[in-house]
């Protein structure tokens, strides 16, 4: 998933000194670090070798508990989080969010209803069985065939480094590793920390011998950039797993580190990618155009899974007649959600889609300062690229309500355009195109179908949820929970084979 998009986050907070607080249970040694306008108190690297001591012996008492119990913990922490929300006592996070992430007030709200479904402990039982078969595993051993058995252990400390503005993001590989059993580590963004702390704070809270356990495995502080305390978590400390979720520079520099460390902790990259629509002309209608309308407007177009570009397949009057169908859309879930830019990005968005007209391409936009949304219909190829060639700073991170739609005569086009986008230079910075919203007929989507996995894409969804996970869903390819665990096997028969 893109996250802002995956490493692009930090967004300062007005002026004004902001500082963040580790959030732990019991005492750990702290230190104190200014960077700019930022004051953090992070774990120290005596904080960190204090927690990691009491790791082996939380990891062991996660590990005795069976599943229903650890799902339990996460039901009860999401029906609280959801009262507190009904009440009116997040209001203040509600602004705080706001200011932090640039997000409209009515989008920060939509993410903290989403955090419920977080812990709905039906969706995190169906999860795990994605990606472990029979759960019990997870507590003890299970026969895989007559004398074979196996069970899943915590690979842990897991340390997770999340990026970006979304607050949902980072709650879901953090619950994930302490299902399974973690020590777990979570250095939020600055943009959204105040969220997570807020979300698990609730743990901290709960009344019972099984979430103070889950409490006890759980730490989040904010580490700078140099901070002593995050090399040595990556070079030297006993961290089993490390997942970075971000782009270049930091995920080589993270990478290099990590391979200096002795203890040789397994390395899960979610690195930046984006969204991808393909509709054609049989398919095109007001619900798939009110459905790319809502991804395009929805978090600004940061997740992975956000549409930034887009195909229609077949005449471009048929594509016209799409289009305006999104503009009333566009007009509809903008307004909802404002976006109010400033007048040097106006103008340079003015700029730019002057650009696209004077190279032949039709462009439909808004002028509402609010919700200046931009579509642009290109002929057979991609303009952008051209137009971010004369305007550098019109790149994907400044890119907002914006998409491109190629217009292009069959089908067998497509593919192209999915694998060239990672060397595009508008899309500089994405590794490739992870959720591909798709609307087609029946005739073309077994043969497009084929090509697209091929084309190494990790999602096919329909256009109108793109935004929207299922339990069952891997994260870019991989079972976050197999990721955060190892097998162990054991035998008590002999094998029937003479040398």
């Amino acid at each position: 998933m893109r996250w802002n998009p995956r490493g692009i986050d930090e967004k300062k907070i007005g002026e004004k000194i902001m500082r963040v607080n580790p959030n732990f249970v019991g005492t750990l040694d702290t230190l104190v670090r200014v960077s700019g306008d930022l004051e953090v108190e992070e774990i120290s690297e005596l904080g960190v070798q204090k927690l990691f001591l009491k790791a082996s012996d939380v990891q062991r008492k996660l590990s005795e508990l069976n599943v229903d119990e650890r799902i339990q913990v996460f039901e009860d922490m999401g029906k609280i989080w959801e009262e507190k929300l009904r009440k009116g006592q997040f209001d203040a996070l509600k602004r705080s969010l706001s200011e932090s992430t640039g997000y409209s007030e009515s989008l920060i709200e939509k993410e903290l209803t989403l955090v419920r479904s977080v812990f709905n402990g039906e969706s995190l039982r169906r999860s795990l069985e994605a990606s472990f078969g029979n759960i019990e595993a997870l507590w003890k051993f299970v026969e895989i065939s007559r004398g074979e058995y196996k069970r899943y252990f915590p690979a842990g400390p897991v340390f997770i480094i999340s990026s970006g503005n979304s607050l949902i993001p980072p709650l879901i590989p953090t619950t994930i590793s302490l299902l399974t059993g973690n020590m777990t580590i979570l250095r939020p963004s600055i943009s959204n920390y105040n969220g997570v702390t807020e979300v698990y704070n609730i743990l901290r809270t709960m009344n019972s011998d099984k979430a103070r356990l889950m409490s006890e495995g759980l730490a989040i502080s904010y580490f700078t950039h140099d901070s002593p305390s995050l090399k040595y978590l990556l070079t030297k400390a006993k961290v089993g797993v490390v997942n970075f979720w971000g782009g270049d520079p930091a995920r080589l520099e993270v990478s290099r580190l990590v391979s200096e460390n002795p203890h040789h902790p397994r390395l899960i990259i979610n690195g930046p990618l984006t969204g991808f629509v393909i509709v054609d002309e049989v398919s095109a209608n007001e619900a798939i155009a009110e459905g790319l309308a809502k991804n395009v407007v929805l978090y600004d177009q940061q997740l992975c899974s956000s549409p930034t570009s887009a195909i229609f397949i077949g005449s471009i009057e048929k594509a016209k007649e799409f289009v305006n169908h999104m503009a009333a859309s566009l007009n509809k879930y903008g307004s909802i959600y404002n976006a109010k830019l400033s007048e040097s990005q106006i103008y340079l968005l003015q700029s730019a889609r002057r650009i696209f007209q004077i190279k032949g391409s039709i462009v439909y936009s808004s002028n509402d300062p609010q919700n200046m949304w931009t579509v642009v219909l290109s002929k057979g190829k991609r303009v952008l690229d051209e137009v971010v060639s004369t305007i550098t700073g019109f790149n994907i991170h400044f890119r907002r309500r914006f998409i491109e739609i190629v217009v292009v005569d069959k089908w067998h086009d497509v593919p192209t355009f999915i694998r060239e986008l990672p060397y595009c230079r508008a899309f500089t910075g994405v590794d490739k195109v992870q959720t591909v919203g798709l609307a087609v007929s029946d005739e073309i989507k077994h043969d497009l179908l084929e090509d697209l996995v091929n084309c190494g894409v990790y999602r096919i969804v329909p256009v109108a949820d793109m935004y929207l996970r299922s339990p069952l869903e891997p994260y870019d390819g991989l079972n976050i929970p197999s990721s955060f665990t190892y097998i162990v096997y054991m035998r008590d028969r002999t094998l029937d084979f003479n040398l």
